[in-house]
C-alpha cells in the first residue's frame, strides 16, 4: 500500500502523517481532500492550511469536496477551483480531483473535463456508481476511487465486501483501518486472486436487501449499525493499489 488519503478535517490524521512523511515522503502517493469552499480565497486558505499541517511542499492529488449547489460558484472565475489550478501551475499539486456523495451530480461534474479523478461512494449495498458514473469516467479517462467501501464500519461480510469493490471497475479504494490487525486482514484479502463465487454474491445481495429494508443505507453510502452493534467511527483511510 502506497496511496494515502487524508484531510485536515479527519481529526489529527494530518498531524500523525506529517511525522512519517518527514522521512518517507517519496514512498507514497498523497491524495488530500481539501475543503476549498466556493471562492478562490477559501481555496487558497485551505491549501495553505493543508500544506502546513502535513509539512510538505507537494501533493500528488488535491481533491475538491463539492456539491451541486456550490459547484457553479466554485468553478467560475474567482472560484475555489481557480486556486487549485494556480497551485497546479506552480507545481504544488499534480492532479485535481473531485469528491462528493451524490452520484448523479458527480456524473455530471466530471463531464466538464476539469478533473483527473473522482472519489465516489461504492460498496455492495450503495452501488449506484455502477449504473453510469463508472462508464462516464472510463470514457473520459478519469480515475475512479471508491469510498465508503465498508459503509463507515457498518457493513457486514467485510472480506466479501472488499472483494466486491476490488472486482468492480475502480482504480483504487479508501478503506478505513483502526489498527494493525485490520491492515493485515485487508492486505490478506487484497492478495486473494479468486473472484467472488456465485453463492458469495448471492449472500451479499440478500444482505444488501435486508439493510435497505431496515432503512440503514444513508445517502452518503454510509451504513448505520444497530444499537446493539454500536457505531464505528473511521477517521484515517488507507487504500489498496
Amino acid at each position: 500500500m502506497n496511496f494515502i488519503h487524508t484531510s485536515v478535517t479527519y481529526g489529527d490524521s494530518t498531524q500523525k502523517l506529517s511525522k512519517v512523511l518527514a522521512e518517507r515522503r517519496d514512498e507514497c502517493i498523497l491524495a488530500v481532500k481539501i475543503g476549498g469552499g466556493r471562492t478562490k480565497q477559501h481555496g487558497e486558505d485551505r491549501l495553505k492550511e493543508t500544506f502546513e499541517a502535513l509539512k510538505v511542499d507537494h501533493i500528488e492529488i488535491a481533491e475538491l469536496p463539492i456539491n451541486a449547489n456550490d459547484f457553479p460558484e466554485a468553478m467560475a472565475p474567482g472560484g475555489a477551483y481557480e486556486a487549485f489550478l494556480d497551485a497546479k501551475e506552480l507545481g504544488l499539486i499534480d492532479h485535481i480531483g473531485i469528491t462528493g456523495h451524490d452520484i448523479d451530480f458527480l456524473n455530471a461534474a466530471i463531464k466538464t473535463d476539469r478533473f483527473s479523478n473522482v472519489i465516489a461512494p461504492y460498496n455492495y449495498i450503495a452501488n449506484k456508481a455502477e449504473e453510469e458514473l463508472f462508464s462516464t469516467a472510463r470514457r473520459l479517462e478519469i480515475g475512479i476511487i471508491a469510498m465508503k467501501v465498508l459503509g463507515v464500519g457498518g457493513i457486514p461480510e467485510v472480506r466479501e465486501a472488499l472483494r466486491y469493490v476490488w472486482e468492480g471497475d475502480v482504480d483504487t479504494s479508501l478503506v478505513g483501518m483502526r489498527n494493525l490487525q485490520e491492515v493485515e486482514m485487508n492486505v490478506e484479502v487484497a492478495n486473494l486472486s479468486e473472484p467472488l463465487k456465485a453463492d458469495e454474491r448471492e449472500l451479499l445481495k440478500e444482505t444488501a436487501e435486508r439493510i435497505k429494508r431496515e432503512g440503514r443505507l444513508k445517502f452518503s453510502g454510509r451504513i448505520t449499525k444497530s444499537h446493539a452493534e454500536g457505531v464505528t467511527r473511521v477517521i484515517l483511510s488507507n487504500v489498496r493499489t
